[in-house]
């Protein structure tokens, strides 16, 4: 229990920076949708999703071995030519590939349906990220995890104040507005992140850290790339066939459901370094006791946006853009089964066998794409969703494959995993028949209760640690 009171520790800073941030972009949906038109919010909309994509292939994601070196480090020193390393060769592939992307901007522009004008801004864009992404790769087996929450509200926050200025004084194209909006505050946030990243770095070029960057890193660009593919390309795939409203229309859903990524996110971040410490020490119990916990808050969670979240998008939103609200309970199955994934990826980094990492992130990855071509000609936006489910589900199960077939490593039970999983099924079904329910009241109340019941049965066994966790904080206050 200590253990788990010190990852709660840890997650909740980064869970008052995720909540402060998808609280701003909640807020902010009702601005941007009064600010831009349906196609200026779609154009956006791709813009962020075709970046995402970028920061990992920009740089062959060499950026991103610092914070597993960490736990291999001989010495401080070591450690500090590690970072410098991994910073020079990242700034140099992101040299070399936005050279390329100025070249190519105009068809990778006709690509993707942005004009290359947008397309340049992808490179200032992707700069910021790596740099960002480099100061949490240090900071997070560090376990400062207060700096991270702390500089990610500033980001957010000011990216939101400096988008919406830029917004207000566009005439056309506006936008152009929210993009230099991020641009500008990523430029500013440049100035603190060097300096916290200042410390852990000593200029140097050791050729004795290529081979461990390249092992590492270069197999995790499936890896980094497949939660953005399997979140991003249904956008995109809906931007090219039909239109960039209906891109924008299915962003807002994904972005309402994205509450559960928060919590994949957070205790990923959070209990990385936990997961670490019990896998060197053989402490299988407690891992196991844990991830269970942090799986059924996911369930959690997931349901309760499943129930609420097209009550929400109509909320913040204008009524013209909430035609693809219907999808959020479809998104919140795939970031469960996200989340389960983590029970079995994990141990390819742990181990190194960063191959069967590749292999199963490229193949759900594939299969998002694949499945999009499909499903979005056929079945249009409702495609999409249930190809964001599918590509989970596989990357689950070939994930399990691998690891218990070729790597052999201790993971919690599935059948542990798998069981407050059926008890949600029930519930997801009677969440879909009370959907037709013209009572808003009513479905509400029957919402509310369903969640309740759901909320008791699955939290059962932990109710005693809940009891006692709670009166810990009740007598701290």
């Amino acid at each position: 229990m200590a253990n788990f009171t010190g990852f709660l520790k840890h997650g909740g800073n980064y869970l008052v920076a995720s909540l402060a941030t998808r609280s701003l972009a909640f807020i902010s949906i009702p601005i941007y949708t009064r600010l831009l038109s349906t196609q200026d919010y779609g154009i956006v909309s791709i813009f962020m999703g075709v970046s995402g994509l970028l920061v990992s292939l920009i740089a062959f994601s060499t950026d991103r071995s610092v914070s597993r070196y960490f736990f291999d480090q001989k010495s401080e020193m070591d450690f500090k030519r590690f970072v410098g390393t991994s910073s020079i060769l990242a700034l140099g592939f992101f040299i070399f590939n936005s050279i390329l992307l100025i070249y190519f901007a105009e068809d990778f522009g006709n690509l993707v349906g942005l004009n290359k004008n947008v397309v340049y801004l992808f490179i200032p864009f992707s700069l910021i990220s790596i740099v960002g992404l480099t100061f949490e790769q240090i900071y997070n087996p560090l376990k400062k995890s207060k700096e991270i929450a702390v500089y990610s509200v500033i980001n957010v926050f000011l990216g939101f104040a400096l988008s919406v200025t830029f917004l207000l004084f566009m005439k056309t194209e506006k936008y152009y507005g929210q993009i230099w909006g991020q641009i500008a505050t990523g430029f500013i946030m440049l100035f603190f992140w060097i300096r916290l990243i200042k410390p852990y770095f000593v200029l140097s070029f050791d050729k004795s850290y290529i081979k461990y960057i390249f092992t590492f890193s270069v197999p995790l660009i499936p890896y980094a790339l497949s939660g953005v593919i399997i979140e991003q390309f249904g956008k995109i795939a809906i931007g090219s066939s039909q239109g960039m409203s209906e891109a924008g229309f299915y962003n807002l859903a994904l972005s309402v459901s994205s509450i559960v990524n928060i919590v994949v996110i957070v205790t990923h971040q959070a209990w990385n370094p936990y997961y670490f410490e019990y896998m060197n020490s053989k402490n299988y119990k407690q891992l196991d006791s844990d991830f269970i916990k942090i799986f059924k808050i996911t369930i959690l969670v997931a349901f309760g946006v499943a129930s609420f979240g097209k009550e929400l998008g109509l909320l913040l939103a204008k009524e013209e853009f909430s035609g693809a609200l219907y999808l959020i309970p479809i998104f919140t199955i795939g970031y469960i089964f996200s989340q389960l994934s983590f029970a079995y990826v994990r141990n390819f980094g742990y181990t190194r066998k960063t191959q069967y990492m590749t292999l199963t992130i490229l193949t759900s990855g594939v299969s998002n794409v694949l499945l999009n071509v499909f499903f979005v000609k056929s079945f249009g936006q409702l495609g999409a969703a249930i190809s964001f489910v599918i590509s989970y589900i596989i990357m689950v199960v070939l994930a399990w494959f691998l690891n218990n077939y070729f790597v052999k490593l201790h993971t919690t039970p599935l059948r542990k995993l798998l069981f407050p999983l059926i008890i949600a099924a029930p519930f997801y079904i009677l969440l879909y028949l009370i959907m037709g329910i013209e009572s808003i009241f009513g479905a509400i109340l029957i919402k509310g209760l369903c969640f309740c019941m759901l909320t008791v049965i699955i939290l059962w066994d932990e109710r005693n640690e809940i009891l006692l966790f709670a009166n810990k904080i009740l007598k701290r206050s």
